[in-house]
Parts: C-alpha cells; structure tokens; sequence
C-alpha cells in the first residue's frame, strides 16, 4: 500500500508508513524538525506537532532523524514502546540504511570507524558506518578546476548514532555528501544545485528494522521523495528500485528486552 499523506509542512507531505497501537512510522520530508529543539529555537515548525492532527495521544520519537535528512521516523505511543525500541538502539539491535549521492566515484564496499561525539561536543566514542556503491556516473559541467562532476550513489548503514555520523564519516572518507552545507563541499554543492535545481542535502533514511514489543520484528522502508527526481533525469540512474514503501512484521519471537 503506497504512503498515504497525513499532513503537511512546508517542505512537503508527511506520509503514513505504519501505525499501529504501539508506534506511528511516517516519511519525513528534508528541512523539517522532528521535534522543538534549543538547538534551532528560531524554527517554528516541526514534525511532531503537525502529527498531532491526525494522533493527539503521546508521540515521542524512538530515534533521531537531522533536520535536513529525510525519511523514515518512528515514533512511539507509550512509555513501554519507546523504552524498547530505545534498549534496542542501545544494544545495537536496530537496523537502519540510509542513501546518500555522495561526491566523487566510490569502487569499493567497505567501512569507516572513526570515534566521534555523542553529540555536538563532548568527549569521542566509538563510531562505525559500512557502505556499499550502487551507482555512478560523471556530468559534464565544470566544477572549480575540474572539467566534470563525478558522483556516486552509496548505501550507508550505521553501526552507531553519534552525532552527523554518516555526514561526518563520508567527509573524513573525502566523498563528503552533496548538499551537506556544514560538512560538504561547497563549490560542488553550487554546482550540483545550478545543473540540476535540487538544494539540501541529499541523505535519505530508507530503512529502519526493530524488534516489535508485541512479537516480531518491523521492517519499515522509505521511498526516495520526489525532490529526487532530477537526479534520475540527470544521471539515468534508474532509481525505480527505491521509490516504493514497504511494511514488513517478521512475526519471529521478539528478544527480551
């Protein structure tokens, strides 16, 4: 069943993935908050008020989702749900993958495992993220000194949540994620958004897989938004593959948490 809207920001529709009555999973649209925050107290918009129009009982997100990243959210409907789910993301028993079109041509699977912050600041912590290359391909405008731009599309999958962690793990790799105005490059970022009319970072959370308090796991995936399609046009990727939704419940024994 494709995603259907349940309500709407300013940077676009918020789409129903699942609800039952434990969790609320929607496709969150890039450059909108999860939720208020000191960080970006300016900001008067954010995605857990607008849900209240369609679910006015307690919401709390399980994991966290940047601003300018779009994808799937998951929030929980009561303190047992979001307990589990976040015992989980502490055991490392989630499972979560992102795409992300990254600068320059990646060959090779592998993985970065660079300690960062928790958060904005403080003390390092282990950090590990795996990636996988699922396209690539060179457009023919200048970029700074170079005659071309190269690009590829990645697969990433977090072992960790630190703090921008795929954002700061594809820079420290020097394929740093196009439209990242913090962490990005910037004469590429221009570039890209002149030749193609797409600004923003371009992450996107496809997936997210945990073990269901009820019995089973949910496996919840997000198709790429819309303002992803001059990529396709640009590129002739066939991104096909990423566009639909799915809900998965492995109805497996749930491990006790």
């Amino acid at each position: 069943m494709a995603a259907v809207p349940i309500g709407l920001s300013r940077n676009g529709e918020i789409r129903l993935l699942f609800e039952d009555d434990r969790y609320l999973a929607v496709l969150k649209p890039a450059g909108l908050l999860v939720h208020k925050t000191p960080i970006d107290a300016h900001e008067n918009e954010n995605l857990r008020d607008i849900l209240r129009g369609h679910y006015s009982g307690r919401l709390d997100p399980v994991h966290r989702l940047d601003k300018p990243t779009s994808g799937v959210i998951v929030f929980g409907k009561d303190a047992p749900a979001i307990n589990a789910c976040k015992t989980q993301f502490e055991l490392r028993q989630t499972d979560k993958e992102y795409l992300a079109l990254v600068r320059g041509h990646v060959h090779h699977a592998g993985g970065i495992a660079k300690p960062l912050p928790k958060g904005m600041e403080g003390p390092t912590k282990p950090a590990q993220t795996e990636f996988e290359p699922l396209e690539r391909c060179e457009l023919q405008y200048a970029v700074s000194r170079y005659d071309s731009a190269r690009f590829s599309l990645l697969r990433c999958i977090p072992h960790t949540g630190r703090y921008h962690q795929i954002r700061l793990h594809m820079k420290h790799f020097r394929h740093p994620i196009v439209g990242d105005s913090q962490h990005g490059d910037k004469h590429q970022n221009r570039a890209f958004t002149g030749h193609t009319g797409i600004s923003g970072l371009m992450l996107h959370a496809r997936r997210f897989a945990f073990a269901h308090p009820d019995g089973g796991t949910l496996n919840i995936t997000a198709p790429l938004p819309e303002r992803w399609s001059p990529v396709q046009t640009a590129t002739d990727w066939d991104l096909r593959p990423y566009a639909e939704d799915t809900v998965q419940r492995i109805n497996l024994p749930s491990p006790t948490l």
